[in-house]
C-alpha cells in the first residue's frame, strides 16, 4: 500500500457536486501540485482552485484533508468536491494520475480500510448494504451493521467457545499426569447450545427478511383475482389477466417493497380439481408455495363465493394452516367490491372464516377500493414478525449466514463427539472449527481469496 490511488467517489454525473478521493502516502503533495496556495491543517475545509500542470485553471473546488491515520482509509486522504460535470471531473482525476496517483480499483478504498484496521470485514458488506438498500427496513439494518452489530455480536459468541476450548485443551494438556482432568461435560453442552441458539435465531431472522422479502403467497379458485391483485400491489402488470379462468398455470414471483418492507409476491395457478395435467402441475406448485410461505392471502371471487381453497387447505395441509392462522398470516380477500349488489356471505361461510380469525378485507383491482386496508394488514403482519427478532442481531450477507451454518455444524458435531465418548482432541478439533468459521466473519481468519472476491463487488472510488 505504498501507491497513492484516485477515484470519482460520488454517484454518476452530472450532478452538482462531484467528490474525488486521493488516498496514499502522496495525496498531500499530489494535490499540492494543483494548487498555487496549499492546504495543511487536517479536518478544515479550504475553498482553491485547481491548476492542470500548464497552469490552466481545472475548477474552483473546496477540499479537505484527513491525515493517517484519522481517516477512513487509515491513510493520508485528500478529498475534493467539484462542480460534478463528468468532463469536469474526468479532467480533475486525469491530472492527479498524471502527478503521480494510480486509478483506484473497484472496492480499494475499502480494502485498504480494512487492512489497516478501521473496518472488519462485516462492516466493509454492511458499506455495501447501505448502497444497495432497496427499502428503509434494510438501510437502517445495514447502519447497525456498520456501528458493529454483527462484529460486537460473532466476537462476544467466539469468545465464549474460546473460553471453553481453553476448558477442553486443559484436560489434553493433563492427559500425561497421572489424574486425568475430566472433560468439562456441563460446561461444554451448556455452551454450545446458547450459542447453537443464538447462531440459529440470527439465521432464522435473515431467512425472514433477507431472502428477497417475507414470500407472500396469493392463492384462490381459477378467475378469483389474484393475478389482477398481483398487478396492483407491483404497480405494473406483471401477470397475464383475461376474463378466461386458468389464465396463470404456473407460479410468477416478483418483490415489492410496502413501506419500510419487502415483500417476495407469489401469483399462483387456480386451486382446482382438473383432469389437465398442465394444470395439475400448476396447483401442485401453488400448494408447495404455499407450504413454505410467510404470509398467504386467500381470494374469494366477491360474485361468487366459495371458500372451498381455505377448506382444502385447512383439510389437507393442518400443520400449515395452524402454524398461519395461530400467527395471524392468513389474509382473507372478498374481490370486486366495485360491483353492486354482490351476494352476502352464507352463514357457513361465515363460520368458516370466524375459524381463522381474520376479518375479510374487501378489495376492488378495478376502483382500487380496499388495496390501503390490504397493504395495512401485510405490514402489520410484517412488524409483528420484525418484533419477533428485535433482540436478535439481523445478518445482511449470505456469506455470514453460510459460515454460521458452518459454525453451527461445527458445534452439533462436538455435541455428537460428546455424547459418542470420544476423546477431548476431537471435541476440540470441533470447537476450534466453529470459532474459526465466526472468524472468517469478521476477517479475522480469511484468505486472501475471500477479502478479493468480497471487495471486488464494491464499485470504483468506496
Amino acid at each position: 500500500m505504498n501507491t497513492t490511488i484516485a477515484a470519482i467517489s460520488s454517484g454518476q454525473a452530472p450532478a452538482a457536486i462531484g467528490i474525488i478521493r486521493i488516498s496514499g502516502p502522496q495525496a498531500l503533495e499530489i494535490v499540492s501540485n494543483c494548487l498555487h496556495k496549499p492546504i495543511s491543517r487536517p479536518r478544515v475545509m479550504y475553498n482553491r482552485r485547481l491548476y492542470n500542470s500548464d497552469g490552466e485553471i481545472l475548477d474552483d473546488v473546496m477540499l479537505c484533508y484527513f491525515g493517517a491515520p484519522h481517516s477512513y482509509t487509515g491513510e493520508d486522504i485528500v478529498e475534493i468536491y467539484a462542480h460534478g460535470g463528468p468532463v469536469n471531473l474526468a479532467a480533475i482525476l486525469e491530472q492527479l494520475c498524471h502527478l503521480g496517483a494510480k486509478p483506484a480499483e473497484p472496492g480499494e478504498f475499502s480494502r485498504r480500510a480494512f487492512l489497516n484496521g478501521k473496518i472488519d470485514l462485516s462492516k466493509a458488506e454492511a458499506i455495501m448494504d447501505i448502497i444497495h438498500a432497496q427499502n428503509e427496513l434494510q438501510c437502517r439494518e445495514a447502519q447497525r451493521q456498520l456501528s458493529g452489530t454483527v462484529s460486537q455480536t460473532v466476537t462476544e459468541l467466539r469468545g465464549e467457545l474460546m473460553v471453553l476450548l481453553c476448558a477442553i485443551e486443559a484436560t489434553i494438556d493433563f492427559s500425561q499426569e497421572q489424574e486425568l482432568a475430566p472433560i468439562p461435560v456441563d460446561q461444554l453442552r451448556n455452551t454450545t447450545t446458547k450459542v447453537l441458539d443464538q447462531l440459529l435465531r440470527m439465521k432464522r431472522a435473515h431467512e425472514q427478511y433477507r431472502s428477497g422479502g417475507l414470500r407472500t403467497v396469493l392463492a384462490g379458485r381459477p378467475n378469483a383475482g389474484k393475478s389482477s391483485l398481483f398487478n396492483r400491489l407491483l404497480g405494473h402488470d406483471r401477470a397475464i389477466v383475461t376474463d378466461i379462468a386458468g389464465t396463470t398455470t404456473d407460479t410468477i414471483e416478483s418483490t415489492v417493497t410496502i413501506r419500510q418492507h419487502t415483500f417476495s409476491l407469489i401469483d399462483t395457478a387456480g386451486i382446482v380439481e382438473t383432469d389437465n395435467p398442465i394444470e395439475r402441475i400448476g396447483v401442485q406448485r401453488a400448494r408447495d408455495q404455499i407450504a413454505e410461505c410467510d404470509i398467504l392471502v386467500i381470494l374469494i371471487d366477491g360474485c361468487d363465493p366459495d371458500i372451498s381453497v381455505l377448506c382444502e387447505i385447512a383439510q389437507n395441509m393442518p400443520d400449515v394452516f395452524s402454524r398461519l392462522v395461530a400467527n395471524h398470516r392468513l389474509i382473507l380477500v372478498r374481490t370486486k367490491s366495485d360491483i353492486d349488489n354482490r351476494p352476502l356471505l352464507a352463514p357457513q361461510i361465515m363460520a368458516e372464516i370466524e375459524n381463522c380469525h381474520t376479518v375479510p378485507v374487501d378489495i376492488s383491482t378495478i376502483s382500487r377500493q380496499g388495496l390501503e386496508n390490504l397493504e395495512n394488514t401485510l405490514v402489520s403482519i410484517a412488524d409483528d414478525i420484525m418484533r419477533q427478532f428485535e433482540n436478535v442481531t439481523l445478518i445482511t450477507s449470505q456469506r455470514h449466514i453460510a459460515l454460521i451454518e458452518q459454525a453451527m455444524e461445527a458445534l452439533m458435531r462436538s455435541q455428537e463427539a460428546l455424547d459418542a465418548g470420544l476423546p477431548a482432541e476431537c471435541i476440540a478439533a470441533d470447537i476450534h472449527d466453529a470459532a474459526q468459521a465466526l472468524d472468517t466473519i469478521t476477517g479475522a481468519f480469511a484468505s486472501e481469496d475471500i477479502i478479493n472476491e468480497i471487495f471486488s463487488h464494491f464499485c470504483v472510488g468506496k
